[in-house]
C-alpha cells in the first residue's frame, strides 16, 4: 500500500514539472480528441441498437421498453461511453507514452532507464490489443450488467473489479516490456498483482470522473511506471 502511496504523490507532484507539464498539455488535448470520437462512436452504436430488430419477440419489446423509458436509455447510452472511451483514449495515449514514462524515470530513476523507447509502432499494437480487450470482455459482461441492474453497486462492482484489472495490465504492459521481455514482464506483474490491480483501480476512477478523466491516461502511465520501479526496488521509500 505503501508503493501506491507513493506513485499517487509522485505523479501528482510531477504534473507542475516542464517536461510533464508539456506531455500532460499535448495528452489532454488527445485525450479531448479521443472524447469526440467516442461519443460519435457511442451514438452509432446507440443508433443501430434503436433500429434493430431481433429473432425473439420478447428482446424487442425489451428494447421498445428501454426507448420508452428515457432515463434508462440515457443510462445505457452513457454507458457506452464508460465502455469506450479508456481503450480510445489509451490508443490516443499511445503517442505519448515513451516521453511520460521517460519523464518519471529522469526524474526518479535516473539509474533505471530503459534501454530503449518502444517506439509509437510497439506502443500502439500493446494499446491496440488492450483496447480489444475492454471492449470485448465489457460487452460480454454486458447481462450481468442488466441482470444486476436493480440490485444496489452490484454493476459498479462488475465493472470496476473488470476494467481494473484491465486498465491494471495494460498499463504496467506498456511501462514494464521497456524494461523486460513479455514473459518477464508477466511473471513480474504476479508478484505484485494487488498494487497493479489497485493501479487500475486508480485508473478506471478518473476515467469515470468527468475533467479528471481528460488526465487519466498520462497519470494512469505514470502512476504504473511508478509502481514499476518501486517494486523492483524492493522498497516502499527512496
Amino acid at each position: 500500500m505503501k508503493n501506491i502511496v507513493s506513485a499517487l504523490e509522485r505523479t501528482l507532484s510531477q504534473i507542475i514539472d516542464p517536461v510533464f507539464l508539456k506531455v500532460f498539455v499535448l495528452g489532454i488535448l488527445t485525450t479531448i480528441a479521443a472524447i469526440i470520437v467516442t461519443w460519435f462512436l457511442a451514438d452509432y452504436v446507440k443508433s443501430q441498437i434503436i433500429l434493430s430488430q431481433f429473432d425473439w419477440q420478447w428482446v424487442n419489446d425489451f428494447f421498445q421498453w428501454l426507448l420508452d423509458v428515457d432515463w434508462i436509455f440515457n443510462i445505457i447510452f452513457f454507458f457506452l461511453m464508460g465502455i469506450f472511451f479508456p481503450p480510445i483514449a489509451t490508443i490516443f495515449m499511445s503517442i505519448y507514452l515513451d516521453d511520460i514514462v521517460d519523464a518519471v524515470e529522469d526524474k526518479y530513476y535516473p539509474h533505471q532507464k530503459a534501454g530503449k523507447r518502444l517506439g509509437f509502432s510497439h506502443l500502439a499494437y500493446i494499446a491496440v490489443r488492450l483496447s480489444l480487450f475492454i471492449v470485448l470482455l465489457n460487452i460480454i459482461v454486458i447481462p450481468l450488467y442488466l441482470f444486476f441492474f436493480w440490485l444496489p453497486f452490484v454493476p459498479l462492482v462488475i465493472f470496476y473489479t473488470l476494467n481494473s484489472y484491465l486498465l491494471g495490465w495494460g498499463y504496467y504492459e506498456m511501462v514494464a516490456v521497456r524494461h523486460l521481455g513479455i514473459k518477464e514482464a508477466g511473471y513480474h506483474r504476479k508478484t505484485i498483482r494487488g498494487q497493479v490491480l489497485v493501479g487500475g483501480f486508480v485508473i478506471t476512477l478518473l476515467y469515470s470522473v468527468p475533467v479528471l478523466n481528460l488526465a487519466a491516461p498520462i497519470l494512469g502511465a505514470a502512476i504504473l511506471s511508478h509502481l514499476f520501479h518501486l517494486s523492483r526496488q524492493g522498497i516502499t521509500t527512496l
